[in-house]
């Protein structure tokens, strides 16, 4: 089920479009750069991880996003044992439904820097970036076809 969007559709195309928002999760488009951005934050568990990634590839499906900024720079913690990292990959069905490009933004702690580098390990594509901070990953996004 796609959520309807938080903000006004009459919006200037500047002002990226808020899809989704939860207080670990904030989904929009940004319709200047083309991409989804997914924005984590504060302590997640294993129930916001899997609502708010299945959210995300239910975006890409329905609409067609072929870019995604997948931004946890304001992650605090990262609350999944090794089996539940382990055992909850999305990656290759964000790539079966469409997505061409990932700019991952690794997390300011240990934990989540761990998901990351499993995750896309797990995926054969080959555009998938982790990135130290939001800006770089930006500017290779803002370059992928």
């Amino acid at each position: 089920m796609i959520a309807t969007p938080v903000t006004n559709s009459l919006m200037s195309p500047l002002v990226p479009e808020v899809l989704f928002e939860r207080p670990y999760l904030r989904l929009s488009y940004d319709a200047a750069n083309g991409w989804l951005h997914a924005a984590w934050q504060g302590n997640l568990v294993l129930e916001q991880v899997r609502e708010g990634s299945e959210m995300v590839l239910a975006l890409i499906r329905a609409r067609r996003y072929t870019k995604l900024l997948n931004d946890n720079s304001r992650v605090t913690a990262l609350l999944l044992t090794e089996e539940e990292q382990a055992g909850y990959q999305i990656m290759e069905l964000l790539f079966e439904a469409g997505l061409h490009c990932l700019a991952w933004v690794y997390a300011p702690v240990a934990q989540g820097r761990s998901y990351a580098e499993m995750s896309v390990a797990a995926t054969n594509w080959p555009l998938v970036l982790t990135f130290e901070e939001v800006e770089p990953a930006r500017d290779w996004l803002r370059q992928m076809p």
